[in-house]
């Protein structure tokens, strides 16, 4: 939820007036991942690709290489801030083919692959403003801007 304000302080042939609204944005939960260290308000950050794992910094280490950003499976559906998730490696893990232009994305500090399963955890989620070029395989890269922390 955030709060807008504006005010005008009038003229000769105008009378000042000021006023304030309240709004919330709506981000759909797509699962999606990012690092902890990545997921500060303005960022550029990656959420999806072939090379999520060069592009996104971990507090708890490196990530999989065969991690590419999206997680078919969270401990609570939607993903909350302390809960943990799990997904297939590479493009198998089932991403959507579309998603809208303001998205919930997990933050994790830990990612780690377990034969062929890839788990991390959720310490918080933020809100991405999307750009353009989102595709379903890691080759169609996910990217935008971190809008706001949802859960420190």
């Amino acid at each position: 939820m955030a709060t807008a304000s504006a005010s005008y302080p009038g003229d000769a042939n105008h009378t000042g007036s000021s006023g304030s609204a309240t709004f919330v944005i709506t981000a759909l939960a797509f699962n999606f991942v990012i690092g902890d260290n990545n997921a500060v308000v303005g960022s550029q950050v990656t959420f999806w690709g072939a090379q999520w794992a060069n592009l996104n910094s971990l507090s708890g280490g490196s990530a999989p290489s065969s991690f590419k950003g999206f997680a078919n499976s969270t401990s609570t559906n939607p993903a909350t801030c302390g809960g943990t998730w799990t997904s297939d490696p590479g493009n198998s893990s089932g991403p959507p083919n579309a998603i809208p232009e303001y998205i919930t994305v997990i933050v994790s500090s830990s990612v780690a692959k377990n034969g062929s399963v890839i788990s991390g955890n959720i310490p918080k989620l933020v809100i991405v403003k999307v750009n353009p070029g989102y595709g379903p395989t890691p080759g169609q890269t996910g990217t935008g801007t971190v809008y706001s922390v949802v859960c420190p």
